[in-house]
Protein backbone atom coordinates (compact mmCIF):
# COMPACT_ATOMS: atom_id res chain seq x y z
CA UNK A 1 0.00 0.00 0.00
CA UNK A 2 1.46 3.27 -0.91
CA UNK A 3 2.15 5.29 2.64
CA UNK A 4 2.79 8.63 0.20
CA UNK A 5 -0.75 11.39 0.64
CA UNK A 6 -3.00 12.45 -2.19
CA UNK A 7 -1.11 14.93 -3.99
CA UNK A 8 -2.63 18.42 -2.66
CA UNK A 9 -4.17 19.54 -5.89
CA UNK A 10 -6.26 16.09 -5.71
CA UNK A 11 -8.10 17.37 -2.51
CA UNK A 12 -9.26 20.46 -3.79
CA UNK A 13 -12.25 20.22 -4.93
CA UNK A 14 -14.55 17.00 -7.20
CA UNK A 15 -13.09 16.86 -10.58
CA UNK A 16 -14.58 17.61 -14.21
CA UNK A 17 -18.23 15.49 -14.10
CA UNK A 18 -18.04 11.89 -15.97
CA UNK A 19 -15.39 10.40 -13.92
CA UNK A 20 -15.33 7.00 -12.59
CA UNK A 21 -16.97 5.94 -9.73
CA UNK A 22 -16.04 3.73 -7.05
CA UNK A 23 -18.54 2.39 -4.01
CA UNK A 24 -17.03 1.37 -1.11
CA UNK A 25 -17.32 0.13 2.50
CA UNK A 26 -17.07 -2.32 5.27
CA UNK A 27 -18.73 -5.40 3.89
CA UNK A 28 -22.54 -6.06 4.16
CA UNK A 29 -22.39 -1.90 4.64
CA UNK A 30 -24.84 -1.77 1.72
CA UNK A 31 -22.84 -1.10 -1.42
CA UNK A 32 -24.61 -3.54 -3.20
CA UNK A 33 -27.76 -2.00 -2.99
CA UNK A 34 -25.73 1.54 -3.74
CA UNK A 35 -24.73 -0.45 -7.14
CA UNK A 36 -28.25 -1.19 -8.07
CA UNK A 37 -29.32 2.00 -7.83
CA UNK A 38 -26.48 4.30 -9.32
CA UNK A 39 -26.62 1.49 -11.93
CA UNK A 40 -30.32 1.98 -13.16
CA UNK A 41 -29.29 5.70 -14.05
CA UNK A 42 -29.63 6.35 -17.89
CA UNK A 43 -25.83 7.32 -17.86
CA UNK A 44 -23.75 4.92 -15.54
CA UNK A 45 -22.60 1.78 -15.08
CA UNK A 46 -21.76 0.14 -11.80
CA UNK A 47 -20.09 -3.30 -12.44
CA UNK A 48 -20.04 -5.96 -9.35
CA UNK A 49 -17.19 -6.67 -7.95
CA UNK A 50 -14.18 -6.40 -9.48
CA UNK A 51 -11.08 -6.59 -7.10
CA UNK A 52 -8.87 -4.53 -9.91
CA UNK A 53 -6.55 -3.29 -7.22
CA UNK A 54 -5.60 -6.46 -5.63
CA UNK A 55 -4.51 -6.86 -9.25
CA UNK A 56 -2.49 -3.72 -9.60
CA UNK A 57 -0.79 -4.26 -6.36
CA UNK A 58 0.38 -7.73 -8.06
CA UNK A 59 1.37 -5.54 -10.86
CA UNK A 60 3.12 -2.93 -8.56
CA UNK A 61 5.02 -5.70 -6.89
CA UNK A 62 4.75 -9.66 -8.42
CA UNK A 63 3.51 -11.55 -5.22
CA UNK A 64 6.36 -13.06 -3.13
CA UNK A 65 8.64 -12.48 -5.20
CA UNK A 66 12.30 -10.47 -3.37
CA UNK A 67 12.62 -8.34 -6.74
CA UNK A 68 9.21 -8.18 -7.48
CA UNK A 69 8.79 -4.83 -6.73
CA UNK A 70 11.82 -4.12 -9.62
CA UNK A 71 10.21 -6.05 -12.59
CA UNK A 72 9.11 -2.88 -14.47
CA UNK A 73 12.14 -1.00 -13.85
CA UNK A 74 14.39 -3.86 -15.37
CA UNK A 75 12.61 -2.79 -18.42
CA UNK A 76 13.27 0.59 -18.31
CA UNK A 77 9.72 1.41 -17.33
CA UNK A 78 9.33 4.08 -14.06
CA UNK A 79 6.29 4.10 -11.77
CA UNK A 80 4.23 6.57 -13.81
CA UNK A 81 4.24 4.63 -17.05
CA UNK A 82 3.51 1.73 -15.31
CA UNK A 83 0.50 3.38 -13.88
CA UNK A 84 -0.72 5.26 -17.18
CA UNK A 85 -0.50 1.72 -18.88
CA UNK A 86 -2.82 -0.04 -16.00
CA UNK A 87 -4.84 3.18 -16.64
CA UNK A 88 -5.16 2.29 -20.11
CA UNK A 89 -5.72 -1.65 -19.75
CA UNK A 90 -8.25 -1.71 -16.08
CA UNK A 91 -9.78 2.01 -18.05
CA UNK A 92 -10.18 0.27 -21.22
CA UNK A 93 -11.98 -2.77 -19.60
CA UNK A 94 -14.41 -0.45 -17.77
CA UNK A 95 -15.32 1.39 -20.80
CA UNK A 96 -16.21 -1.04 -23.09
CA UNK A 97 -18.44 -2.59 -20.02
CA UNK A 98 -19.82 0.54 -19.88
CA UNK A 99 -20.55 1.29 -24.00
CA UNK A 100 -21.96 -2.09 -24.17
CA UNK A 101 -24.99 -1.18 -22.11
CA UNK A 102 -25.09 2.27 -24.31
CA UNK A 103 -23.63 4.34 -21.17
CA UNK A 104 -21.29 6.79 -20.97
CA UNK A 105 -20.07 6.71 -17.37
CA UNK A 106 -18.21 3.29 -15.39
CA UNK A 107 -18.01 2.98 -11.87
CA UNK A 108 -16.99 -0.45 -9.68
CA UNK A 109 -18.40 -1.55 -6.72
CA UNK A 110 -15.97 -3.40 -4.78
CA UNK A 111 -16.33 -3.13 -0.57
CA UNK A 112 -12.97 -3.91 0.19
CA UNK A 113 -11.47 -1.05 -2.52
CA UNK A 114 -12.13 1.53 0.92
CA UNK A 115 -8.35 0.37 1.37
CA UNK A 116 -6.90 1.16 -2.03
CA UNK A 117 -8.06 4.88 -2.53
CA UNK A 118 -4.81 6.31 -2.45
CA UNK A 119 -3.91 4.40 -5.19
CA UNK A 120 -7.04 4.67 -7.00
CA UNK A 121 -7.08 8.18 -7.24
CA UNK A 122 -3.90 8.49 -8.45
CA UNK A 123 -4.75 5.94 -11.12
CA UNK A 124 -7.69 7.46 -12.36
CA UNK A 125 -7.00 11.06 -11.42
CA UNK A 126 -10.92 12.26 -12.17
CA UNK A 127 -12.38 9.41 -9.98
CA UNK A 128 -14.83 10.00 -6.99
CA UNK A 129 -15.67 7.62 -4.44
CA UNK A 130 -19.22 6.91 -2.41
CA UNK A 131 -18.28 5.36 1.13
CA UNK A 132 -20.75 3.36 2.65
CA UNK A 133 -21.70 3.05 6.42
CA UNK A 134 -23.99 1.12 8.70
CA UNK A 135 -24.57 0.54 11.64
CA UNK A 136 -21.61 -1.42 13.49
CA UNK A 137 -24.32 -4.46 14.70
CA UNK A 138 -25.46 -4.44 11.51
CA UNK A 139 -22.25 -4.51 9.36
CA UNK A 140 -21.20 -7.36 12.35
CA UNK A 141 -23.77 -9.47 12.12
CA UNK A 142 -23.34 -9.74 8.53
CA UNK A 143 -19.84 -10.43 8.31
CA UNK A 144 -19.88 -12.94 11.10
CA UNK A 145 -22.60 -14.92 9.61
CA UNK A 146 -21.27 -14.55 6.11
CA UNK A 147 -17.63 -14.99 6.38
CA UNK A 148 -17.28 -17.05 9.77
CA UNK A 149 -15.50 -14.35 11.25
CA UNK A 150 -15.74 -13.72 14.71
CA UNK A 151 -17.97 -11.13 16.47
CA UNK A 152 -15.19 -9.69 17.91
CA UNK A 153 -13.48 -9.15 14.36
CA UNK A 154 -16.25 -8.37 12.90
CA UNK A 155 -16.78 -5.32 14.59
CA UNK A 156 -13.18 -4.38 14.38
CA UNK A 157 -13.92 -4.70 10.75
CA UNK A 158 -16.01 -2.49 11.17
CA UNK A 159 -13.92 0.00 13.08
CA UNK A 160 -11.12 -0.34 10.28
CA UNK A 161 -12.70 0.18 7.51
CA UNK A 162 -14.90 3.17 8.70
CA UNK A 163 -11.98 4.81 10.20
CA UNK A 164 -9.39 4.26 7.03
CA UNK A 165 -12.12 5.51 4.85
CA UNK A 166 -12.74 8.84 6.94
CA UNK A 167 -9.12 9.13 6.83
CA UNK A 168 -8.64 8.68 3.11
CA UNK A 169 -12.01 10.99 2.89
CA UNK A 170 -10.21 13.60 4.58
CA UNK A 171 -7.30 13.95 1.58
CA UNK A 172 -9.87 13.18 -1.14
CA UNK A 173 -11.70 16.16 -0.17
CA UNK A 174 -15.06 16.39 -2.43
CA UNK A 175 -13.73 13.69 -4.14
CA UNK A 176 -15.87 11.79 -1.30
CA UNK A 177 -19.17 11.38 -0.17
CA UNK A 178 -19.89 9.24 2.38
CA UNK A 179 -23.33 7.60 2.78
CA UNK A 180 -25.52 6.17 5.36
CA UNK A 181 -27.48 3.21 4.43
CA UNK A 182 -30.08 3.93 6.72
CA UNK A 183 -30.59 7.01 5.18
CA UNK A 184 -30.57 6.09 1.80
CA UNK A 185 -33.53 2.73 2.72
CA UNK A 186 -35.34 5.42 5.57
CA UNK A 187 -35.50 8.64 2.86
CA UNK A 188 -34.18 7.63 -0.65
CA UNK A 189 -35.32 10.58 -1.93
CA UNK A 190 -33.45 13.23 -0.46
CA UNK A 191 -30.65 10.79 0.19
CA UNK A 192 -30.17 10.57 -3.50
CA UNK A 193 -30.85 13.82 -4.61
CA UNK A 194 -27.88 14.61 -2.91
CA UNK A 195 -25.61 11.84 -4.14
CA UNK A 196 -26.68 12.70 -7.96
CA UNK A 197 -26.12 16.07 -6.95
CA UNK A 198 -22.82 15.90 -6.08
CA UNK A 199 -22.24 13.16 -9.11
CA UNK A 200 -23.40 16.26 -11.59
CA UNK A 201 -25.67 13.92 -12.97
CA UNK A 202 -29.39 14.37 -13.73
CA UNK A 203 -31.86 13.56 -11.52
CA UNK A 204 -34.81 10.61 -12.41
CA UNK A 205 -37.19 9.47 -10.13
CA UNK A 206 -36.87 6.00 -11.77
CA UNK A 207 -33.40 6.07 -9.37
CA UNK A 208 -36.49 5.77 -6.67
CA UNK A 209 -37.36 2.34 -8.53
CA UNK A 210 -34.26 0.37 -9.25
CA UNK A 211 -36.33 -2.80 -8.84
CA UNK A 212 -38.28 -2.55 -11.44
CA UNK A 213 -35.45 -1.08 -13.92
CA UNK A 214 -33.22 -3.85 -13.46
CA UNK A 215 -36.50 -6.34 -14.19
CA UNK A 216 -36.87 -4.75 -17.57
CA UNK A 217 -33.29 -4.91 -18.46
CA UNK A 218 -33.38 -8.89 -17.07
CA UNK A 219 -30.89 -8.37 -14.40
CA UNK A 220 -30.30 -11.52 -12.34
CA UNK A 221 -32.43 -11.37 -8.97
CA UNK A 222 -29.49 -12.98 -7.05
CA UNK A 223 -27.17 -10.46 -7.13
CA UNK A 224 -23.96 -10.01 -4.48
CA UNK A 225 -24.13 -10.75 -0.68
CA UNK A 226 -28.30 -10.92 0.44
CA UNK A 227 -29.76 -8.33 -1.80
CA UNK A 228 -31.64 -8.92 -4.55
CA UNK A 229 -31.99 -6.98 -7.42
CA UNK A 230 -36.12 -7.27 -7.79
CA UNK A 231 -36.59 -6.28 -3.91
CA UNK A 232 -37.55 -2.81 -3.93
CA UNK A 233 -35.56 -0.01 -1.50
CA UNK A 234 -37.13 -0.94 2.22
CA UNK A 235 -36.40 -0.71 5.67
CA UNK A 236 -36.96 -3.73 7.21
CA UNK A 237 -32.92 -4.67 7.40
CA UNK A 238 -32.27 -2.04 9.93
CA UNK A 239 -32.70 -3.58 12.90
CA UNK A 240 -32.78 -7.29 11.98
CA UNK A 241 -29.19 -7.78 13.21
CA UNK A 242 -30.49 -7.31 17.11
CA UNK A 243 -32.44 -10.79 17.31
CA UNK A 244 -30.21 -13.15 18.73
CA UNK A 245 -27.81 -11.31 19.94
CA UNK A 246 -26.13 -12.08 23.51
CA UNK A 247 -25.73 -9.77 26.26
CA UNK A 248 -21.70 -10.46 25.69
CA UNK A 249 -21.92 -9.93 22.33
CA UNK A 250 -23.47 -6.67 22.85
CA UNK A 251 -20.51 -5.81 25.43
CA UNK A 252 -18.09 -6.52 22.90
CA UNK A 253 -19.90 -4.01 20.43
CA UNK A 254 -20.16 -1.29 23.06
CA UNK A 255 -16.91 -1.44 23.98
CA UNK A 256 -14.84 -1.99 20.73
CA UNK A 257 -17.17 0.47 18.62
CA UNK A 258 -19.94 2.59 21.09
CA UNK A 259 -17.25 5.72 20.67
CA UNK A 260 -17.16 5.48 17.17
CA UNK A 261 -20.41 4.79 16.15
CA UNK A 262 -21.98 8.09 18.11
CA UNK A 263 -19.64 10.04 15.08
CA UNK A 264 -21.73 8.38 12.18
CA UNK A 265 -24.87 9.14 14.29
CA UNK A 266 -25.67 5.88 15.69
CA UNK A 267 -26.38 4.30 19.04
CA UNK A 268 -25.13 1.15 19.77
CA UNK A 269 -27.41 0.19 22.27
CA UNK A 270 -30.75 1.19 20.34
CA UNK A 271 -30.68 0.24 16.77
CA UNK A 272 -33.51 2.17 15.60
CA UNK A 273 -31.96 5.08 16.87
CA UNK A 274 -30.22 7.59 14.06
CA UNK A 275 -28.83 11.32 14.91
CA UNK A 276 -28.29 14.12 12.57
CA UNK A 277 -24.46 13.20 10.74
CA UNK A 278 -24.00 16.85 10.08
CA UNK A 279 -20.88 19.16 9.80
CA UNK A 280 -20.46 23.01 10.49
CA UNK A 281 -21.52 24.66 7.29
CA UNK A 282 -22.13 21.90 5.65
CA UNK A 283 -24.76 22.16 2.69
CA UNK A 284 -25.68 18.25 2.75
CA UNK A 285 -28.12 16.90 5.45
CA UNK A 286 -28.18 13.28 4.41
CA UNK A 287 -24.33 12.99 3.15
CA UNK A 288 -21.03 14.71 3.86
CA UNK A 289 -18.00 14.85 1.75
CA UNK A 290 -14.50 14.58 2.75
CA UNK A 291 -14.41 17.89 3.43
CA UNK A 292 -17.29 18.05 5.75
CA UNK A 293 -15.62 14.70 6.94
CA UNK A 294 -12.74 17.03 8.14
CA UNK A 295 -14.80 19.68 9.60
CA UNK A 296 -17.28 16.95 11.55
CA UNK A 297 -13.70 15.55 12.91
CA UNK A 298 -12.90 18.25 14.74
CA UNK A 299 -16.13 18.05 16.81
CA UNK A 300 -15.15 15.26 18.42
CA UNK A 301 -11.58 15.71 19.54
CA UNK A 302 -11.93 12.87 21.92
CA UNK A 303 -11.64 10.35 18.99
CA UNK A 304 -8.87 11.82 17.41
CA UNK A 305 -6.51 9.10 18.40
CA UNK A 306 -8.77 6.67 16.79
CA UNK A 307 -8.75 8.81 13.59
CA UNK A 308 -4.92 8.88 13.52
CA UNK A 309 -3.71 6.30 13.73
CA UNK A 310 -2.27 3.94 11.23
CA UNK A 311 -4.28 1.03 10.56
CA UNK A 312 -2.44 -2.34 8.82
CA UNK A 313 -4.61 -3.92 6.17
CA UNK A 314 -5.79 -7.76 6.04
CA UNK A 315 -3.15 -9.63 4.40
CA UNK A 316 -5.06 -9.82 1.17
CA UNK A 317 -5.69 -6.36 0.57
CA UNK A 318 -1.99 -5.60 0.89
CA UNK A 319 1.09 -5.48 -1.46
CA UNK A 320 2.06 -9.45 -1.16
CA UNK A 321 5.77 -8.80 -0.61
CA UNK A 322 7.88 -11.65 0.92
CA UNK A 323 8.71 -9.12 4.25
CA UNK A 324 5.17 -8.67 4.63
CA UNK A 325 5.36 -12.74 5.57
CA UNK A 326 8.73 -13.18 7.15
CA UNK A 327 9.81 -15.10 4.07
CA UNK A 328 13.03 -12.83 3.54
CA UNK A 329 16.23 -12.28 5.70
CA UNK A 330 19.16 -10.71 5.33
CA UNK A 331 19.84 -7.34 2.55
CA UNK A 332 17.20 -9.01 0.31
CA UNK A 333 14.74 -8.46 3.55
CA UNK A 334 16.24 -4.87 4.02
CA UNK A 335 15.33 -4.36 0.29
CA UNK A 336 12.11 -4.94 0.57
CA UNK A 337 11.33 -2.76 4.03
CA UNK A 338 12.72 -0.04 1.56
CA UNK A 339 9.88 -0.45 -0.91
CA UNK A 340 6.81 -0.95 1.62
CA UNK A 341 6.23 -0.12 4.89
CA UNK A 342 6.47 -2.68 7.44
CA UNK A 343 3.26 -3.31 8.91
CA UNK A 344 2.16 -1.58 12.43
CA UNK A 345 1.42 -4.77 14.69
CA UNK A 346 -2.17 -6.41 13.97
CA UNK A 347 -5.12 -6.23 16.51
CA UNK A 348 -5.87 -9.84 18.31
CA UNK A 349 -9.45 -10.31 16.03
CA UNK A 350 -10.98 -12.85 13.84
CA UNK A 351 -9.78 -10.69 10.34
CA UNK A 352 -6.08 -10.95 12.02
CA UNK A 353 -6.11 -14.76 12.61
CA UNK A 354 -7.20 -15.84 9.34
CA UNK A 355 -4.45 -13.37 7.57
CA UNK A 356 -1.85 -15.30 10.03
CA UNK A 357 -3.17 -18.63 8.72
CA UNK A 358 -2.82 -17.61 5.25
CA UNK A 359 0.56 -16.34 5.66
CA UNK A 360 1.67 -19.80 7.50
CA UNK A 361 -0.18 -21.51 4.24
CA UNK A 362 1.95 -18.72 1.99
CA UNK A 363 5.39 -19.36 3.29
CA UNK A 364 5.34 -23.11 3.24
CA UNK A 365 4.31 -23.21 -0.54
CA UNK A 366 6.12 -20.06 -1.57
CA UNK A 367 9.15 -19.81 -0.24
CA UNK A 368 10.83 -21.67 -3.61
CA UNK A 369 9.65 -18.61 -5.40
CA UNK A 370 11.91 -15.66 -3.33
CA UNK A 371 15.14 -16.60 -4.65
Amino acid sequence: MSADPIAPEATTGKTAAGGPIFIVGPMGSGTTLMRLIVDSHDNIAIAQETSIMRAYLAHKWIPFHRHGGEWYGRLGWSDDELDQRMHEFYGGMFERFAAQQGKARWGDKTPWHAWHLREIAALFPDAVFIAMVRHPGAVATSVSERFRQTWGGAVTHWVNTTTEQVQRGIELGDRLLMVRYEDLVTDPAATLHEVFAWLDEPWSDRLLEHDKVHAERGTAKKVEGATRSDKPIATDRIAAWVEDKTPEQLTVLSTKAGALAEFYGYDVADAAALAPMRAPGSTHVKTLTGTELAARKAQFPLLAAEFDREITPWAGNAMLTPDAFDMVKGPGRQAAKKAVAAPAPPAKDGITRQARRLARRLRARAKSLTS
